[in-house]
């Protein structure tokens, strides 16, 4: 075991670690990083790190890091399962994170990129594909909200931001470790797929299409969901039956994220209950 080092009770780190540099390119989404390599901050989403089973490379933390219970008992879980520790001092941990009052715990780990073919069969859950999103605070709480409505699984096409964004397993709140996650898809890989199982995909629009709580989403369905400016306007995606959340006048649209949890939660609502009269 690592001598202690303040609270946290990890090896020291220098400033000139190659263990830092290696957070900083996982982090930045690097081409020079590890593809499979994805940074977990804050004791939330580290939970749901060891809650998932994930493998994890290393753990940073700040000194004081320990002081609180649950984050004694993620020191105790690191150290039980032999996951190198290393302390900084706080001016340096902040360095390393892009939030304003880090909770003073970091975590290297290892997510394998996924495939559709690697999935199992989707089952009932519903299936969300995100079109060009580009602010990663939304992808994450779309990815959070489909987990807890049941989802097969999210799906992200190329130009959209990475849910391997820090930002966006933060706003997850560690859910993108609980349900599969397939980035970089070409649209009409993800409808053949669609297509060869059965499932209706729905283009959610802001203002046409069939008010969501009169479809049948009680079935085999997937929503996709474009991006916060243009939708998915211009993206061949006509063909595809629309559904629109009813919204007082004036208002020009939700924010994505908002929309797709209420298309999620809708699908869960008709799996259960059945769809409305």
């Amino acid at each position: 075991m690592p001598p202690s080092v303040g609270t946290g009770g990890g090896s020291p780190l220098g400033r000139s670690h190659p263990l830092l540099k290696k957070i900083r390119l996982a982090a930045s989404g690097s081409r020079r990083s590890e593809s499979d390599l994805v940074v977990a901050e804050g004791v939330r989403v580290l939970e749901e790190v060891h809650a998932a089973g994930c493998r994890v490379d290393a753990v940073v933390t700040g000194a004081r890091f320990g002081e609180a219970e649950r984050e004694s008992a993620l020191l105790e879980l690191w150290r039980a399962r032999a996951v190198p520790l290393y302390a900084v001092d706080e001016s340096l941990f902040r360095t390393l994170s892009d939030v304003r009052a880090p909770q003073g715990a970091l975590a290297l780990v290892r997510v394998p990129s996924l495939s559709l073919g690697e999935l199992p069969s989707p089952g009932a859950g519903p299936i969300v594909c995100a079109f060009g999103l580009q602010d990663p605070g939304n992808l994450g709480t779309l990815i959070r909200a489909a987990a807890a409505a049941g989802a097969a699984f999210v799906c992200t096409v190329a130009g959209t931001v990475s849910a391997r964004n820090p930002k966006a397993v933060r706003s997850s709140a560690g859910a993108f470790f609980r349900i599969p996650v397939v980035e970089r898809l070409d649209p009409e890989e993800f409808l053949h797929y669609a297509a060869t199982r059965s499932i209706t995909v729905y283009c959610a629009d802001a203002s046409a299409g069939t008010p969501y709580t009169r479809a049948d989403l009680g079935g085999r369905c997937a929503f996709v969901l474009g991006n916060e400016g243009r939708g998915t306007k211009g993206a061949g995606l006509g063909s595809l039956p629309a559904l629109r959340i009813p919204m007082a006048r004036a208002t020009e649209s939700l924010n994505v994220a908002m929309a797709g949890s209420i298309l999620l939660f809708e699908a869960a609502r008709q799996r259960a209950l059945g769809p409305t009269p």
